[in-house]
């Protein structure tokens, strides 16, 4: 069992409520807090802030996320229907579309074996909150499971938002706390709306207006043709197109399994310009168009299957997800460690002039600049191109000189204590990166 599952449940108190309480407007983008709070009904819920992103976690229904907000703008689907209810109030049993992130247990056919049905304390039980030790600047909280009967296993998840940027992480943790091996993986499942409602509350009624699309990088190399395979509902709802697979949300039901090599899952809000971004390391990675028959909400659930793994007694599995959010038009064409992709750095020249362009989105907040680097790795010159916000494009078209000698041209960007975050892109001269 975890090591600290036996210690007494850790409240937030009052007097240690960070000065933002969700009623006015947030602070400035720094350091995140974390406080304890309603959230649509449900009561004692953890709340994360940083003054960009908006973090409400519900221990009540599995201790989902069910609000990562850039500003205003929830990506999470939430199930009207649901919002304030539990397992033990106001509907009956079975499978509840609260919606948001959660984690359940794999293989699914096993569970036949061992109970008539999903294992509800997993990922629809009420989870114990704790309070978590975070590194300066960060805010995190732990949350613990009931006990699984039937399959004797818990989870545990801790949730972890970083500073001055849109950066937050999710870790599962599957236990097994029986006195004989078991063999388990952890299924963590994400749940992102698919209608552009800004609170994220989508009704069953909600009619899909093409506005979503989820955007997955193909692999010519993977053992699936293109880096995908449509093993339900066939392939009309993706359009894979080189390098790129692309779902436009229509309410149609479909599943697409990925390469689990794959680095990451894009989805936009076309008519808002809202970019969030899972990056994953999972064994296996799948992509679920809901509608018809399936499910009676409009969404799009992305899956990470960890290794299943033979678990000793108290021994443990985790899988880690980091999610970003930022605003850039479409398509996305990639991620890097900075942030998205939209029209990827170039060089142009006209009027005698040589310009750098580009467009992007950024995670965190900082200023970029354009690199230029001999061909052996000695940066030559640095143009500062101003402030980079997630809360606005990051629209690049500068005249610049071209020191002689130059080799590479990188796109980089820098926090405001002037420290590295990554890059936006680079290019040798005549091709780009």
């Amino acid at each position: 069992m975890l090591a600290w599952a036996a210690c007494s449940a850790l409240a937030f108190a009052c007097s240690r409520q960070a000065a933002w309480l969700g009623t006015g407007p947030p602070p400035p983008p720094g350091a995140a807090q974390a406080r304890v709070g309603p959230f649509r009904g449900w009561r004692r819920c953890a709340h994360l802030a940083n003054g960009l992103i908006r973090v409400s976690v519900v221990p009540q229904v599995g201790g989902r996320t069910l609000e990562y907000a850039l500003g205003d703008y929830n990506y999470l689907f939430l199930g009207q229907d649901e919002v304030g209810k539990t397992l033990s109030k106001g509907a009956p049993a079975g499978y509840r579309h609260f919606g948001g992130q959660f984690a359940q247990l794999h293989p699914e056919d096993r569970w036949a074996t061992v109970r008539s049905g999903y294992p509800p304390d997993l990922f629809m039980g009420h989870y114990e909150l704790h309070e978590a030790a975070a590194e300066a600047g960060r805010a995190a909280v732990e949350l613990l499971s009931p006990v699984d009967l039937a399959t004797g296993t818990r989870v545990s998840r801790r949730v972890e938002l970083f500073p001055y940027s849109t950066r937050l992480r999710i870790t599962d943790t599957l236990t097994n706390v029986r006195l004989v091996p078991q063999e388990w993986g952890i299924q963590a499942v994400l749940q992102l709306k698919g209608v552009s409602n800004p609170d994220g509350l989508v009704r069953r009624e909600d009619p899909p207006r093409g506005d979503i699309a989820l955007y997955a990088p193909l692999n010519r190399k993977s053992r699936f043709k293109g880096g995908v395979r449509f093993p339900l509902g066939g392939p009309g709802t993706f359009e894979p197109k080189p390098g790129l697979l692309t779902l436009r949300y229509r309410g149609r039901f479909a599943k697409a399994e990925l390469d689990p090599a794959l680095p990451w899952v894009v989805f936009v809000d076309h008519s808002s310009g809202h970019v969030f971004v899972q990056k994953c390391a999972a064994a296996q990675k799948a992509l679920l168009s809901a509608g018809g028959a399936f499910a009676p909400y409009p969404f799009i659930e992305v899956q990470c299957f960890g290794k299943v793994a033979k678990l000793g007694p108290g021994e443990s599995a985790s899988l880690v997800q980091e999610w970003y959010a930022t605003r850039c038009p479409e398509p996305i064409v990639d991620v890097t460690e900075a942030g998205v992709v939209s029209s990827p750095l170039s060089l142009l020249k006209g009027e005698g002039r040589t310009w750098v362009a580009g467009t992007f989105g950024v995670f965190a907040i900082g200023r970029a600049a354009v690199v230029f680097q001999a061909a052996d790795g000695n940066e030559l010159a640095r143009v500062d191109c101003g402030p980079a916000t997630p809360l606005e494009p990051f629209v690049l078209s500068r005249a610049v000189g071209l020191p002689p000698g130059t080799a590479h041209v990188r796109l980089d960007v820098t926090d405001p204590a002037g420290k590295a975050v990554g890059d936006l892109g680079s290019m040798a001269l005549g091709a780009s990166r």
